[in-house]
This record gives structure tokens, C-alpha cells and sequence, in this order.
């Protein structure tokens, strides 16, 4: 016992020292397809132009929503408006005109506005503040996660998983982030995981608590990140409930009562976030329909949309196929080391391989004993890719223009799920069949 809480404390400590520098800045270089400030300053122009605006008229002006200054032609790209928005938060430059961002909450935008106005640090110091504080957050949940996997498969299986998390470029990006803010993505899994672990050794399913915890950190994610790569954080938060069903034997009944209380929760922390996007709009506004309207033409453009009522890119995203979205997906790179590239499909191949590998040493004891921790383990990483599965498919759309930004659903949670196996496996190969754990 003392062991495993040594090796819980380590990881949990070491992985957020470890992770930290990677996460905080690209510190070790390991993002190489994209620039990495390129990539951070087209996505947080829009949190820091919202705090430009809250500094000027207030934290809830605009409806509080992110934003686009002193941008008339619409939303435009490139260096020379994102590199306005920085200029007028920190020369205080009054704002001429606010275009405000309807698809997301961007409640990050009301926290470090809070900060920005009780604070006299000056406005590049508070950037690099919010900066390292999301990266330490984010360091801090993927620490949680690699811990809890040590605890319950062995150091290797741990360690793996972090390595990939300190080394994949589609972890390092979103991960200090203040548009993205990746923990937030992570929030309800790894509830979920400590939750029922919890439970799980008690012997006692405290349902409230639970389906409370997992509604509110669903509608935490929607508030700092918006609806983006929303099913696979949905999906991703059932997660711990696959694993733990299956490892502890739960009954059909169980599960199924436990998994529609669970769908049900996912339900309501979905509409409490469109709700609260919706209000946005409407104090942005003044009109309860536009904020109605736009989200309802928002998910037609971006999911299920007509491609005869559209033109140019969004009506060849509709025109896409599923295959030709996920192909594109499966090509992406997830990390490099030098000349060596190494993308998402060669992972599932790794993972295949290394299934194969654990089922065929166990294969005398799967009929008899199916319940075990490692078919547990394997059950659940598999079942982990229709997370990002669910993005790709369900929307589309936008999967197929933002190609840019979306590799980073593989990682919600079933590459890191993926690595954690190959440690377990590796681990296992070297262990007497009489010590499997069951």
C-alpha cells in the first residue's frame, strides 16, 4: 500500500515537473510542423482582444464573449490583426470597434479579466502569467491521469504515457493555450477516474455525487473551451465508466442504469452550455432569437447542413466523405524526432500489435477469467478511439477545413490510453502467469 501511494505521489509531483516546460512555451522544441507562437497567437487573439475589451468597458461587456478588434472586413487571418490585438491591450489604445465571437463562452476571458483589473502588473506580464497558469493546470490533470495509471498498471505503463504527452506536439499546443486550455477537455475524465475508483474500493456507488461532479466539469469545459471537439470530451468522460464496468464485473443492469444517469448528466451540462452561450448572445444582442438562431445555423454549417445550400469551402466540407475526413486525420503527425515522422495511424498499429501480443500470452485464460484488469484495459482504449471518432464523423464539416487544429482529438483520451498499454503489456511480458492480477 505504502508502494503504491509512493508511486501515485511520484508520478503525480514528477509528471507535473516533467510536463511543465514542454507544456509551458514548447520548451524542449518538440513542435515542429507548426510555428508554435504562430499557431498560439492565431488562437488566443481572441481571449486577448476580449481583454482589451473588458479592460476598456467592463468584464461584462459584449456579453463577455471573445472577440476580434478593430476588425471591420469580418474575420480575417494573419499577422497583422492578431498582432493588433496584442498592441491594443497593452497600450490601452481605445477600441474602435469590437467584433464579438458567438461560438464560444470564453469564460477564461472573465477570469484573467477579473485578475487584469485587481492587478497594476503590466499587460505582457499578465500574459505570460495566464500563460503559465493554464500550462501548470494542464500539466497538473495530465499528471492526475499518468498517476492514476501507475497506481493501477505499473510505472512503465505511467511513464509511457507521459513521455508521449511531453513529446506530442498535439498535447504541447493546446496545452498552455488560453483559448484551449486543455485540462478542461480532461476535467470529467479524470473525475470520472478517481470518482470510481473511489467507489470502486468502498464498495459504494455514490450516485448524486458522481453524475453531479461529472455535470458540472462538462459545463466547466464548455465555459473555457467552447463547443470545440465537444462529442470527444463527451465520449471521452464515459471513459472511466467502460473501464471500471468491466474490471469489476458490473452487472447488465448496473451498467445500464448507471450509463443513461451518466448520458442524462452529459445531456444537461450540454444544455446548461448552450444555455449559457445563449444568454451571451442575447445580452451581446438584445434579442433571445439571434442567440437561438446562431447556434442552430452554427451546427447546420458545421455538422448537418445541406451542401446544395452552401458555397465554396463549407459547401466542399459537406461534400466530403467520412473516410476521406479520417483519412486525412490518420496521416496527421503526432510527433517527430529528427528525420523520423511519426503519425496517428502508426500508433494504432503499434497498439494492435501490442493487443495481439497481451491476448495471445493470456489466451488460456481469457473463457475463464474475461474480467481481468488488463482485458479491462485493452477493452477500454479501443473503445477510447470512438472519442475522436465522433468529432470526425459527427462534425464533419469542420473536421475537414480545420485539419490545423483537430489532430488533437486522437489524444482525448485513446493515444495516451494507447501508450499506458504498451507499458502495461511490456510489464506483463516479464511477469509469471500466477501473478496476474484479476
Amino acid at each position: 500500500m505504502i508502494s503504491n501511494k509512493l508511486t501515485f505521489l511520484f508520478f503525480l509531483l514528477g509528471g507535473t515537473i516533467f510536463l511543465f516546460p514542454s507544456f509551458n512555451g514548447d520548451g524542449w522544441g518538440m513542435v515542429r510542423e507548426y510555428n508554435y507562437r504562430g499557431w498560439q497567437t492565431t488562437s488566443e487573439r481572441v481571449v486577448v482582444a476580449r481583454l482589451a475589451k473588458s479592460q476598456q468597458d467592463g468584464l461584462f461587456s459584449a456579453g463577455g464573449l471573445l472577440g476580434l478588434l478593430d476588425a471591420e472586413d469580418g474575420w480575417v487571418f494573419g499577422t497583422a490583426i492578431a498582432n493588433r490585438q496584442y498592441e491594443l491591450y497593452e497600450t490601452g489604445e481605445p477600441i474602435q470597434y469590437y467584433l464579438v465571437y458567438k461560438s464560444h463562452p470564453g469564460f477564461q476571458g472573465f477570469v484573467f479579466g477579473l485578475f487584469d483589473s485587481l492587478t497594476n502588473f503590466p499587460a505582457s506580464t499578465n500574459l505570460e502569467i495566464f500563460r503559465g497558469t493554464v500550462a501548470f493546470v494542464s500539466s497538473v490533470v495530465i499528471a492526475l491521469v499518468a498517476a492514476a495509471i501507475a497506481f493501477e498498471f505499473g510505472w512503465l505503463a505511467g511513464a509511457l504515457m507521459l513521455l508521449f504527452a511531453a513529446v506530442s506536439e498535439w498535447m504541447i499546443l493546446p496545452a498552455g493555450s488560453l483559448y484551449w486550455n486543455l485540462w478542461a477537455f480532461f476535467l470529467p475524465f479524470v473525475c470520472g477516474i478517481y470518482l470510481l475508483a473511489e467507489a470502486s474500493k468502498k464498495d459504494r456507488f455514490p450516485a448524486f455525487k458522481i453524475y453531479f461532479v461529472i455535470f458540472i466539469t462538462i459545463w466547466v469545459k464548455i465555459l473555457f473551451t467552447g463547443f470545440e471537439i465537444i462529442t470527444t470530451a463527451l465520449v471521452m468522460a464515459t471513459v472511466p465508466f467502460v473501464y471500471f464496468a468491466i474490471r469489476d464485473r458490473w452487472q447488465w443492469k448496473t451498467f445500464f442504469q448507471r450509463a443513461t444517469l451518466l448520458g442524462v448528466s452529459l445531456a444537461l451540462a450540454t444544455i446548461a452550455g448552450l444555455g449559457t452561450l445563449i444568454l451571451q448572445i442575447t445580452a451581446a444582442d438584445g434579442s433571445l432569437k439571434s442567440g437561438i438562431y446562431y447556434v442552430r445555423d452554427t451546427f447546420i454549417r458545421r455538422a448537418a447542413g445541406n451542401v446544395d445550400e452552401f458555397r465554396g469551402q463549407y459547401a466542399e466540407s459537406l461534400g466530403a466523405s467520412h473516410m476521406e475526413v479520417i483519412g486525412k486525420y490518420l496521416n496527421s503527425q503526432a510527433f517527430s524526432f529528427g528525420d523520423i515522422t511519426v503519425v496517428y495511424w502508426h500508433l494504432i498499429a503499434l497498439f494492435a500489435v501490442f493487443t495481439l501480443i497481451y491476448l495471445y500470452k493470456h489466451r488460456a485464460t481469457l473463457h475463464a477469467n474475461p474480467s481481468n484488469m488488463g482485458i479491462a484495459l485493452v477493452a477500454t482504449t479501443w473503445y477510447s478511439i470512438l472519442a475522436p471518432l465522433s468529432w470526425y464523423a459527427i462534425f464533419k464539416p469542420t473536421s475537414y477545413i480545420h485539419t490545423f487544429l483537430f489532430p488533437m482529438a486522437w489524444q482525448m483520451p485513446f493515444t495516451l490510453l494507447g501508450f499506458a498499454l504498451c507499458g502495461f503489456v511490456i510489464q506483463d511480458l516479464f511477469r509469471p502467469k500466477t501473478a496476474q492480477l484479476t
